[in-house]
């Protein structure tokens, strides 16, 4: 994805954001830069035995932002406002992570910035994302499992508003076409990325040939221009695949 340090990655959309920021993170915490892991949504805690530390801000408490950057030199950390019920964090403020990241923070932030109540697929709802000003990067995730799967609460977030724009209704087995009509639709994501900021469409759950196989169709129905990079993969076991973007 070309992260370098300085960059403010920004993910988005369903089925599989929260395992891709354990994969960056784990990827990052290779390189001489800090990182912080923050969001503007509720968060679900980054389990696991080498989750990161957490460092909990409260509201209007400002010089929390240093502390944040101090911590990051020691490896990454997750800055959140509080400990919510049900393993859950609740996120900051847009302006207290674009106060950061203005600061001159020469490392990198991992920001989620919407929720999917851990469906699979989702179309953004009337503010979503919050993706805070500075944003260099826009990562839509959609789960590739979803495919074949019978379109319902438990798999669909936004039922209604998916419908409007992937053509898909209730009870409708779903196919590569939707996802594709979600990661490209006019009034779907692409229309809430900033303008400079790099566009990145990840395909996640990419564990099979017959996964890879709907990834490549989901790749050639997106049309080109609407992202700089177009991935598939599994986040779990580091395995990736990209599409060259037709500029």
């Amino acid at each position: 994805m070309d992260i370098t340090p300085g960059d403010m990655v920004c993910v988005m959309g369903a089925g599989g954001k929260a395992t891709l920021m354990k994969r960056l993170i784990r990827e990052m915490l290779d390189e001489p830069f800090p990182v912080i892991i923050t969001s503007t949504t509720n968060l679900h805690a980054l389990g696991g035995e080498d989750a990161p530390p957490v460092l909990l801000s409260e509201k209007g408490r400002t010089e929390l932002q240093s502390a944040a950057h101090e911590w990051s030199r020691r490896g990454a950390v997750v800055w959140v406002e509080k400990k919510l019920p049900q393993n859950m964090f609740c996120g900051l403020e847009a302006s207290q992570v674009e106060a950061l990241h203005a600061s001159g923070f020469n490392g990198v932030m991992v920001v989620k910035t919407d929720g999917a109540r851990k469906r699979l697929i989702k179309a953004p709802g009337p503010g979503e994302p919050v993706i805070p000003e500075g944003a260099t990067h826009c990562v839509l995730v959609l789960g590739l499992t979803a495919i074949g799967q019978k379109a319902d609460k438990k798999i669909v977030h936004r039922m209604e508003t998916v419908r409007a724009i992937a053509g898909l209704d209730a009870g409708e087995v779903i196919g590569a076409d939707h996802l594709a009509r979600l990661a490209s639709h006019p009034e779907s994501y692409p229309s809430r990325f900033p303008k400079s900021a790099k566009r990145i469409l990840y395909l996640s759950h990419c564990t099979s040939p017959k996964a890879l196989e709907d990834a490549q169709a989901i790749f050639e129905a997106v049309p080109d221009g609407i992202y700089d990079y177009l991935l598939t993969g599994d986040s779990v076991a580091g395995k990736f695949y990209s599409r060259r973007v037709h500029k």
